[in-house]
């Protein structure tokens, strides 16, 4: 008998129903310990456990407590999950009353499950009670086969302890691994675990570590290795619903909004509209939106999200969204009273080790305008979590709409914005190139051009970029320009708004002498060298120069001087891919830069990069 198949035939079947009876267990929580709950439902269900979990079955507009008591009459059993949250909430009490009521009456068997190590209170002391607190990723082994022999009332068999027992040292040693290639951003690594790990019973018992796999995947910007992992656990979980939420949610960072929106919206039609379902649901809304720009869709994404906060008031995730989208409708009262509500949830400080809840907390701030705060949990959100690069892209991306509607002054949008810019010290220029490379995107689209002289017509070098642009694929392409503001740095935001990720390669002297960096360019890598960048006296290409050619793949200019000439030429002798656009400088500024330095003002403003092309 093979590992599964013994786990299987250890963990008790569920009783069948008698008359009147709809649900083999009826689980009692609090809304902060969800996630926990979703992966217990997820692998009672795959024993064929009939499970009441409100948010899979109460329908908004019902009365609450006479619904909750229909329900829990027509259970067999009970859970009650006990955290540091359930301490101050009556109704917890009242409901573990009435499991003690049923219990009373001997058709009714219940156990409560501590998740937090927190003391329990009195009342439960004298009940069957099974701590779970160093399993905060979801019940596993020891635990969970207490849970389920407590229920019916059994004893654990020798076999089983020693079975669980195995379980519970692989799961969370595996977990450590995950957390920790997570924080190096080491996909490769979580992919390899997983892999190598498939046929273990820790992972063939329960969704919990396949779903950590995937989920650490996400948060890095591995998509689509994490779609490739949930492939396989949606086959061997099918009736867990987790699996399902992360495919949906995997797919909406691919850009694939579509197929995510079939797969959540599903779920949603189904009756799965616990929080988070709807909340990634909505997410892929106002990815609808962000493509068609049509107002009902992100109408449509607002009401989702205010529909999984109205059913679970106390969850910060659906209420912090539905304050942002409010906003981005321009019902600026609204979102701002939606906000304070989740100020009530989560607070004004960080939260340390838990990078979504500080990030909300940082939001909930911005949207009342509190931008210096803001900025600050912002700043300590990010240093939380430095590897989960995908979630501060998807978090800044919605500050950056949020500082657009609430018309914050370009100072603000640079303190706020400018916490999530990623800068990275690169010694020479094959650590540059090194730098770029591992952002992990398969092609580098280096634009170059005039700098601090700007153009004469913005409005055509902005329609050349989006020509360009147009060619490439946001998915798998990486803007890179010079990382600072000033002319060929609107690269940045255009491109951004387009879907696509962004990076910037300069010379240290930016940073010494003060340079204003793009705040849509996401990441900055500063190369080591005393010059701006060109070519030096022994001809040769200064570091920051031989950086921005070898790492790309296609360079495009558009006008230029004397270092956009020298780089564009080392790049067709290298034989990149090199295309070129006739741009003036801006005439005034040039003008101005001139007489500053005491020169000439000049007669040709074309730039030293067009005499590469005259035959254009």
């Amino acid at each position: 008998m093979g590992q599964l198949e013994e786990w299987l035939k250890l963990a008790p079947p569920p009783p069948p129903l008698e008359s009147g009876q709809k649900w083999h267990v009826f689980l009692s929580y609090r809304s902060t310990e969800r996630q926990w709950v979703l992966a217990l439902y997820d692998v009672l269900t795959q024993l064929k456990y009939q499970v009441f979990m409100d948010q899979f079955v109460l329908v908004a507009g019902e009365g609450l407590a006479s619904s909750l008591g229909e329900n829990l009459n027509a259970s067999q059993s009970g859970i009650l999950v006990w955290s540091a949250r359930s301490a101050d909430s009556a109704w917890c009490k009242k409901e573990y009353n009435s499991f003690e009521g049923r219990h009373a009456n001997g058709d009714f068997s219940f156990v409560a499950v501590r998740v937090q190590d927190v003391p329990m209170p009195p009342f439960v002391q004298g009940a069957l009670w099974i701590d779970a607190s160093d399993q905060r990723d979801g019940p596993r082994g020891t635990s969970l086969l207490r849970m389920l022999y407590g229920l019916q009332g059994k004893p654990l068999p020798p076999e089983a302890v020693r079975l669980a027992a195995s379980i519970d040292d692989t799961t969370r040693k595996d977990l450590a691994s995950i957390r920790s290639y997570a924080a190096g951003k080491d996909s490769e690594e979580i992919v390899r675990l997983a892999e190598s790990r498939k046929d273990d019973l820790a992972w063939q018992a329960s969704p919990v570590l396949p779903c950590a796999a995937a989920q650490a995947l996400i948060s890095i910007g591995s998509p689509k290795a994490a779609l490739a992992q949930l492939d396989g656990v949606r086959a061997a979980f099918p009736a867990a619903i987790r699996p399902r939420q992360l495919t949906g949610l995997a797919l909406a960072r691919s850009r694939n909004w579509k197929e995510a929106k079939a797969v959540l919206g599903e779920l949603y039609e189904l009756g799965e509209r616990d929080p988070e379902t709807v909340g990634i649901y909505a997410r892929t809304w106002m990815d609808a939106y962000e493509v068609s720009r049509d107002r009902l869709m992100l109408r449509r994404s607002r009401d989702l999200y205010a529909e999984g906060f109205a059913k679970t008031p106390s969850d910060y995730y659906p209420g912090i969204n539905a304050a942002a989208k409010s906003i981005f409708l321009d019902e600026i009262e609204a979102g701002i009273q939606l906000a304070k509500a989740v100020e009530q949830l989560v607070g004004t400080e960080p939260k340390p080790g838990d990078y979504w809840r500080t990030a909300t907390v940082a939001e909930a701030q911005l949207i009342q305008r509190n931008f210096d705060l803001a900025a600050t949990r912002y700043e300590q959100a990010v240093a939380m979590a430095p590897g989960a690069i995908d979630d501060h892209r998807s978090t800044c991306k919605q500050a950056r709409l949020l500082l657009k509607h609430l018309s914050a002054t370009p100072e603000q949008v640079a303190r706020v914005l400018g916490t999530f810019r990623r800068e990275v010290d690169a010694e020479d220029a094959p650590s540059a190139i090194n730098g770029i490379r591992s952002q992990g995107c398969a092609r580098v689209l280096t634009f170059t051009g005039f700098s601090g002289t700007g153009y004469e017509d913005e409005t055509e070098v902005r329609n050349l970029i989006l020509e360009e642009l147009e060619s490439f694929d946001p998915a798998d392409t990486l803007v890179c320009a010079g990382a600072t503001r000033e002319g060929i740095g609107m690269v940045y935001p255009i491109a951004l708004q387009k879907g696509f990720r962004t990076a910037g390669i300069v010379s240290s002297r930016a940073r010494s002498e003060g340079a204003k960096f793009s705040t849509e360019c996401e990441v900055v890598i500063v190369v080591e060298d005393t010059t701006w960048g060109g070519k030096q006296g022994n001809g040769r290409l200064s570091p920051t120069s031989q950086a921005m050619v070898g790492a790309c793949d296609v360079m495009i200019g558009i006008g230029g001087g004397a270092i956009a000439r020298d780089e564009l030429d080392e790049a067709r002798k290298k034989g990149k891919s090199v295309r070129f656009h006739k741009a003036d400088m801006n005439h005034k500024l040039a003008a101005e830069k001139a007489a500053k330095a005491g020169e000439e003002p000049p007669r040709d403003f074309a730039g030293e990069a067009q005499s590469l092309f005259s035959d254009q």
